[in-house]
């Protein structure tokens, strides 16, 4: 299993990875990079995320939603924490998805555009966090993000899918993709 996500969507580039033994605020390393307006990184908590595939559906509607001009955000990272967390508004993603600080385990990603490699720029926050990039695991029971997503047992029982936990997932990207079309 690959530790790294990656993505790309039209001119945008994405790396995503689940980062633990955190040392270090990452709040605090937000405040101290300096990053081009070509490149964005953007920290959640790792309870919100079902799986890989559901990092990828958010960076690709944060895409979709900015190059058609319909984003909510300026900054395609913002967008994506609106997407990943299935919020309207910033300060509700925030709540829901956003990192308090000092946490030891965050998911971090990286949206880069042009020369900028969105996987060294992860790497490079990995070790400014004193961290280790592990794969990705689902860290959140169902039932907590049942609730956190709005899922009821009814419908995650109507879904046609192997088990409950793909169904959930099925689920949860299906608001990430809806989010960008209402």
């Amino acid at each position: 299993m690959a530790a790294v996500i990656r993505s790309s969507y039209g001119p945008y580039r994405f790396a995503a990875a689940l980062i633990t033994n955190v040392k270090k605020n990452p709040l605090k390393l937000l405040d101290e990079m300096r990053l081009s307006g070509s490149s964005g990184i953007q920290f959640c908590r790792p309870e919100i995320v079902v799986s890989a595939r559901h990092l990828v559906a958010a960076f690709a509607a944060a895409a979709t939603t900015t190059l058609a001009g319909t984003a909510r955000s300026k900054r395609i990272e913002v967008e994506y924490l609106l997407r990943l967390s299935c919020q309207r508004q910033i300060q509700d993603a925030l709540k829901v998805a956003g990192i308090r600080g000092g946490e030891d385990k965050i998911v971090a990603a990286a949206i880069t555009t042009g020369d900028t490699d969105p996987e060294t720029l992860l790497y490079k926050i990995v070790e400014e966090l004193g961290g280790t990039i592990e794969p990705f695991r689902q860290v959140a029971s169902p039932a907590t993000l049942m609730e956190i997503y709005n899922i009821s047992k009814e419908l995650l029982e109507v879904v046609p899918a192997p088990d409950p936990a793909d169904a959930l997932e099925l689920l949860i990207i299906e608001k990430v993709v809806s989010s960008y079309v209402g």
